[in-house]
């Protein structure tokens, strides 16, 4: 995903998980284990509770009246699965 190492709330960012639409949106929260991300007709939020020893949580609150929550979930669930099965291999 098009994230740079460091955002601020404010900051204007393109997500682009394997397998879903780019998603434009703006940083609306950011701490060092939290990431909120507010697109036109969505927010997305990433937890790092890896910290804690917890796993890794994402979460979409999709508004738009077209929204498909299961191709969401989906495709949320397989870049979930690409992001940590790479780390895993490192």
């Amino acid at each position: 995903m098009d994230v740079p190492g460091r955002v601020d709330v404010g900051d204007e960012v393109r997500l682009t998980p394997t397998g879903l639409k780019p998603i434009e949106g703006v940083v609306d929260y950011a701490t060092p284990v939290f990431l909120g991300v507010r697109s036109a007709d969505a927010l997305y939020r990433f937890y790092g509770r890896d910290a804690w020893g917890w796993p890794v949580g994402v979460a979409h609150h999709l508004f738009a009246e077209d929204a498909d929550a299961a191709t969401a979930r989906q495709g949320w669930g397989a870049w979930l699965e690409e992001v940590f099965t790479s780390e895993e291999q490192v």
